[in-house]
């Protein structure tokens, strides 16, 4: 049998075969590097709950998983910058491209039809300027950017690297958010925002290969966990902190530095750590699956909302939040493993 080996949330994919029984499935997944799944697992959860609590109008708890979203890039950039491997312009338009066109197109649809037999329950999800399926064409210019970035990472020195994640950064992450917050943004601001994006994408790849210093670690460490209090306070005041404004949270930079420092905490707990297979099992599923419940659970959000709504039922934000972000990722991961058995299009849709 083979199983899909998933090395990326959108990026480079690869088929391994292994034996029908559990000690060619745990070979398998010996062969794979564990933590971006746990990475992806974490992200995914976190955006469902990130979406509920959106809807739910929690703006602290939302400052406080605003970090999904850069992780997610730095995951693709991780793989996708991989100068190792080669990959042509058709088979990136075939195999990439055309996957996340053909998913904004269906879904947008389904969006659009959802949003209008709801009343736009959820506004700033399934319509206006913080459309999440914005993401997928934020990635595909990414990926068009990708043969050039990987030239610079096989040809780079890590300082050099290094220089292109803190210069994106500065430039197309916080710049653009003070101008943002100071009320001051031109055309231009938002132009610089494409740094950012490359900036954090080019992250991923530098974080999993850089040799970072205990100097360095503990500035990152200590970067994030501030970051992380000052969102934990928005929760205890009651106000958002930081943007939850889903068309800016890539850039955000308490985001940015909250991903960079939960990934390294991440890579390097689990390096060289062999985890049970009755862990690996979950992990796995969930890494998988997690394009194609990003893609569903909006939907069902939106949908459990209006229901809601109509029976006139309100739950407290505390038992709404657990219940329906729980909720969805079951469901959203049941629909999304239905529709990949779909023959030849199933890929495209989850």
């Amino acid at each position: 049998m083979c199983y899909d080996v998933y090395m990326d949330f959108y990026g480079k994919q690869a088929k391994t075969c292994a034996s029908d029984t559990e000690e060619g499935w745990f070979d398998t997944m010996k062969r794979r590097m564990v933590y971006p799944d746990v990475l992806r697992a974490l992200s995914c959860i976190a955006t469902v709950f990130l979406s509920v609590s959106l809807a739910a109008g929690s703006t602290g708890m939302s400052g406080l998983l605003t970090w999904a979203a850069p992780m997610f890039v730095m995951l693709s950039g991780m793989f996708f910058l991989d100068s190792s491997w080669y990959i042509g312009s058709r088979d990136m338009a075939q195999r990439y491209g055309l996957r996340l066109l053909v998913s904004y197109i269906v879904w947008a649809a389904v969006a659009m039809g959802v949003n209008i037999a709801t009343g736009g329950v959820l506004k700033g999800l399934l319509s206006g300027r913080g459309f999440y399926l914005n993401f997928l064409f934020m990635m595909i210019i990414l990926y068009a950017f990708s043969p050039i970035l990987r030239v610079l990472t096989r040809a780079a020195q890590p300082r050099e690297l290094w220089y292109v994640v803190i210069f994106g950064i500065l430039l197309g992450c916080i710049y653009p958010f003070i101008q943002i917050q100071l009320g001051t943004t031109r055309l231009g601001d938002y132009a610089m925002m494409g740094f950012g994006y490359i900036g954090v994408f080019t992250a991923g790849w530098f974080l999993r290969t850089a040799t970072l210093t205990r100097k360095h670690l503990r500035i990152a460490y200590l970067l994030g966990g501030i970051c992380l209090i000052l969102s934990l306070r928005g929760i205890w005041m009651g106000q958002g902190i930081f943007s939850t404004d889903p068309a800016l949270m890539v850039l955000s930079p308490d985001a940015v530095l909250i991903a960079i420092a939960l990934f390294l905490v991440v890579k390097n707990t689990l390096a060289g750590t062999r985890l049970p297979r009755r862990v690996l099992r979950p992990i796995a599923a969930l890494a998988q699956l997690s394009f194609g419940i990003y893609l569903i659970h909006p939907i069902l959000l939106a949908v459990l909302c209006h229901a809601l709504n109509a029976a006139g039922i309100v739950l407290p934000t505390t038992i709404f939040i657990p219940a329906a972000a729980i909720g969805l990722l079951i469901v959203s991961g049941m629909l999304s493993m239905l529709i990949r058995k779909i023959p030849k299009i199933g890929r495209y849709l989850a």
